[in-house]
Formats: structure tokens, sequence, C-alpha cells
């Protein structure tokens, strides 16, 4: 096995293995489980298995795996970016839940480019998302989804604008 920072790598292959098995895995009890189990260790080969499973087709699983993800220190933005082009509507949601949890403010120049999503669902998050955030930098695209076609999205940038402009004294 190869040596990073004092953690470790698994083989080449391994890895693709362990994936393989989780989707292969028809009860999705078992891949919860077996994904919780895998979220507990805390080595550098875990994100990106927790970040494939963002794919998974039950919400359960994909709930329980942004509740891991988004407790772990070393979860790069980059990383979620990356999964918000070319994916299933549902990992972008996953993602965008992800990184409204986390507050994450860098994200919003990525953002943009799913601003104009075929699917509502992701719009509705996205809205919710930047409201998450709280940064001022996320209000032009919550005027551009207040204009959306989707009365989903344009009460979830509503409840965003609000969430911003509420005045904060510390």
């Amino acid at each position: 096995m190869l040596e990073v920072k004092g953690k470790k790598n698994l083989p080449p292959g391994v890895m693709a293995h362990i994936l393989a098995k989780i989707k292969a895995t028809q009860n999705k009890e078992l891949r919860t489980k077996m994904l919780m189990a895998i979220a507990k260790i805390r080595e550098p080969w875990v994100l990106p298995i927790l970040l494939e499973a963002l794919a998974d087709p039950s919400e359960g699983v994909r709930e329980k795996i942004i509740n891991q993800l988004i407790n772990r220190d070393d979860l790069a933005y980059e990383d979620l970016s990356l999964r918000l082009k070319n994916q299933p509507w549902f990992v972008k949601v996953a993602v965008l839940k992800i990184l409204g949890l986390k507050k994450e403010r860098r994200a919003i120049e990525k953002l943009v480019k799913i601003l104009d999503d075929p699917n509502i669902e992701v719009r509705r998050h996205l809205a919710i998302c930047l409201g998450q955030i709280g940064a001022k930098e996320g209000v032009p695209l919550l005027v551009k989804l207040l204009r959306d076609s989707s009365r989903y999205v344009r009460l979830a940038a509503e409840e965003a604008m609000r969430q911003i402009s509420r005045l904060r004294f510390t």
C-alpha cells in the first residue's frame, strides 16, 4: 500500500471493487450499513467512495451520506463542485444540500452554471442552498430564480431572499 501523510491509500482497483460491491447490493439497508461502516474510517480513500455514493438510487441512503459528508473536515468544495456537472439531478441536489449546510461561499461562482438546469428540483435546491449560504453574492442568482417558470423555484428563491436579507446583530 502507498502511504500519504501517514494515511493508507488503497491499491489500484480495490476502490473500484468496493464501489462495484456496494452498487451490486440490492438491499438498501445493507448498502446503508456498508456505507456507514466505511464512513467511520478516516482514510483518504473513503471520501471518493462517499462522494460516489451520492448517486445511490435510494434517497434515504443519499441523506445518510449527506449527513456523513457535512461532518468531514477533509471534504474539499472542489470535489463537490465537480459533481454539479454531467450528473443526474438527484446527485446535483445532494451536492447543493451539502454546500448549503456547510455554508460554502466559494461555491457561489460555480452555482451560476446550474441556474438554467432543466430540472425544477435542482433549481429549487439551488435557491435553498443560496439562502443557507446567506452571502450577498448569491442575491443576483436569486433574482434570476425569482423569475423562474416554476412556482416552486420562485417560492424557494423568495424564502432564500428573506434569509439573506434578515438583519444580523452580533
